[in-house]
């Protein structure tokens, strides 16, 4: 008999099934390392074989955008959004900054993130 997945859970993000159990809460980001992602969430982070547009596409509802040909961010978790030129840079409530490409900042603009 399985336990029911902590309360703080999104109950639809694919994604997190394939976490230890104490690290399926909130998504703060998806990140690239080799063949590998390196999914974090606000319990910790762990390494997993699959291709990044995979991994987006099992978000689910999480409100978020890939911001970089090698990171997707939980626009939830971000703390700050720092422009650096014609980039910026993500301040998340865990783990460490994300960078966004110049090709990605619209998307920062339209979610509220910059300044339009």
């Amino acid at each position: 008999h399985l336990s029911p997945a902590p309360a703080d859970a999104p109950q639809t993000v694919p994604l997190l099934d394939r976490l230890p159990f104490d690290k399926r809460v909130a998504l703060v980001a998806i990140s690239v390392e080799d063949h590998y992602v390196r999914i974090r969430t606000t319990k910790g982070e762990e390494m997993i074989l699959l291709r990044l547009a995979d991994a987006i596409r099992e978000v689910g509802p999480t409100p978020g955008a890939q911001v970089h040909r090698s990171h997707w961010a939980a626009f939830d978790q971000v703390t700050s959004a720092i422009r650096d030129g014609d980039r910026a840079v993500l301040q998340m409530t865990s783990g460490g900054d994300i960078p966004v490409s110049r090709r990605h900042i619209p998307t920062l603009k339209e979610a509220g993130l910059l300044p339009r």
